[in-house]
């Protein structure tokens, strides 16, 4: 790394913290670079597409935007860098946080950057039996898939950082306003047709979300410790079957392990 105030700590549960700042001169040099290419793409009345002089641009941006994109600029760079350095995986987009307040040029910027790689799992010796017990009591196959669910969830040494559930959770939300708006509701009036309240609702999800992250992490574990593969062949049939999976191959390959790890399961 380059910059020589940036530090780099992993935690436990997966999550990375990164902390750095940019000097007056860095944040000079971007803010130069920045308004050339502002200046490359400016048009207006009486100038032609990069031809305008740097102050009708300046008089023409507003010095929030350009301090927003020289922020971008150095993160990612920053963020890319530590990335590349320390062989990580994210796997949502960081949270920055800018530490002195406010971003003026002029003076130097200190940034925090959390970021998040998937969670590694751990099934306790005991889940084997537990799920062979559950295959010789089971009254049908959904009472055992719902069981068996409950039980990896139940002998699972997992720690899900916050802001993936927290992250997901929005998602679920935003993707809520976008069905209520389509059906003429507002998110109370559906809430309240629910009898449920939005704190009782997001609760719900966090519950249901965490629940979620920890069974696929469990199939993904026990698919790799036992050899538990798909096939592009196996994948070609199920696509050839609905095109518009060819969309979401990540998808089929995905669910197709579920079900090759289930059926491992009701198998012991």
């Amino acid at each position: 790394m380059d910059n020589k105030t940036t530090t780099f700590t992993p935690n436990k549960d997966k999550t990375f913290v990164i902390t750095g700042s940019f000097s007056v001169e860095e944040i000079n040099k971007t803010n130069d670079k920045v308004l050339s290419t502002a200046q490359a793409n400016f048009e207006s009345k009486g100038f032609r597409k990069g031809k305008a002089p740097l102050n009708i641009v300046k008089e023409n941006i507003h010095e929030h935007r350009i301090i927003e994109e020289i922020l971008t600029t150095l993160i990612s760079k920053l963020y890319s860098d530590v990335v590349a350095e320390n062989k990580l995986h994210p796997i949502v987009q960081p949270q920055i946080k800018v530490v002195n307040p406010p971003l003026e040029l002029g003076k130097e910027w200190q940034v925090e950057m959390i970021g998040c790689e998937l969670p590694q799992v751990e099934l306790t010796k005991d889940y084997q039996a537990d799920i062979k017990k559950i295959n010789s009591t089971a009254t049908d196959d959904n009472d055992r898939l719902n069981q068996t669910i409950a039980s990896l969830i139940k002998n699972a040494k997992v720690d899900i950082p916050e802001m993936l559930i927290k992250n997901d959770v929005e998602n679920k939300m935003s993707q809520l306003v976008d069905q209520t708006q389509q059906a003429g509701l507002t998110i109370n009036s559906y809430l309240k047709s629910k009898n449920t309240t939005l704190e009782k609702y997001q609760g719900e999800l966090h519950i249901q979300i965490r629940q979620e992250w920890i069974t696929n992490l469990c199939i993904d574990h026990i698919a790799k410790t036992n050899n538990i593969t798909v096939s592009d062949k196996e994948a070609d049939e199920v696509i050839s079957k609905n095109k518009d999976l060819a969309k979401n191959l990540n998808l089929v390959y995905y669910l197709l392990t579920q079900q090759k790890v289930f059926e491992f399961l009701k198998k012991l």
